[in-house]
């Protein structure tokens, strides 16, 4: 024997599920982000200091990896992460990308800067959410375990089928074992699922 641990889709679904627990998730990505923008925002009302608008956008993106996140290798390069973040997802008063968040940032409106960084905190928080998922799934399903996926599947049509979408119900289960992860997440956004159906014992996987 080789002493390898071979998990039943219950113990792995039951691992997923509680990997991606809104609480677990709010505590990891969610409330580091938030405090981190408390503190930030603070700091930019009390100093004195001239600082350009990309200075202070870098220093919160630096602050909210390296403080909130406590990842800090994220982000090799303060300036090209917040140009990239704000370029690609910013959504300004009248525009968007970098430039529309340095004129709202910059411009007469009261509370500018606040409203500009408020924005980057939830870009920020938005990614981390969406990497972290995938992460899981990826940590959690061998894709080449075709038996696990199949128990997986079973466990979720078993548990969960008056919530799963009907054009699910009428495929086989070989038929969806590439679709794990939508049918979880379709499941934790619908917060009755959860709630509804009790998850049986399981041994829990670290």
């Amino acid at each position: 024997m080789n002493g390898e641990v071979v998990c039943s889709g219950e113990q792995v679904l039951d691992a997923i599920l509680g990997d991606l627990d809104e609480s677990r998730i709010r505590t990891r990505i969610d409330e580091p982000v938030e405090t981190v923008l408390h503190k930030f925002n603070e700091c930019v009302e009390r100093c004195a200091e001239p600082r350009t608008a990309r200075e202070v956008f870098s220093q919160f993106v630096q602050c909210a990896y390296r403080d909130g996140l406590r990842a800090p290798w994220k982000v090799a390069d303060p300036n090209a992460t917040t140009l990239m973040l704000l370029e690609n997802h910013y959504r300004g008063l009248q525009s968007e990308g970098f430039h529309a968040a340095v004129l709202d940032a910059t411009g007469p409106a009261v509370g500018g800067m606040t409203f500009v960084l408020t924005q980057l905190a939830e870009i920020i928080r938005t990614r981390e959410r969406q990497e972290y998922v995938d992460t899981v799934f990826t940590r959690r399903i061998d894709p080449f375990n075709w038996r696990l996926r199949r128990e997986i599947v079973e466990a979720l049509l078993e548990r969960y089928r008056p919530w799963l979408p009907p054009q699910l119900l009428d495929c086989a289960t070989w038929q969806l074992v590439d679709e794990i992860p939508a049918m979880v997440v379709h499941l934790l956004s619908s917060g009755s699922a959860m709630a509804g159906s009790a998850r049986p014992p399981g041994k829990d996987l670290r």
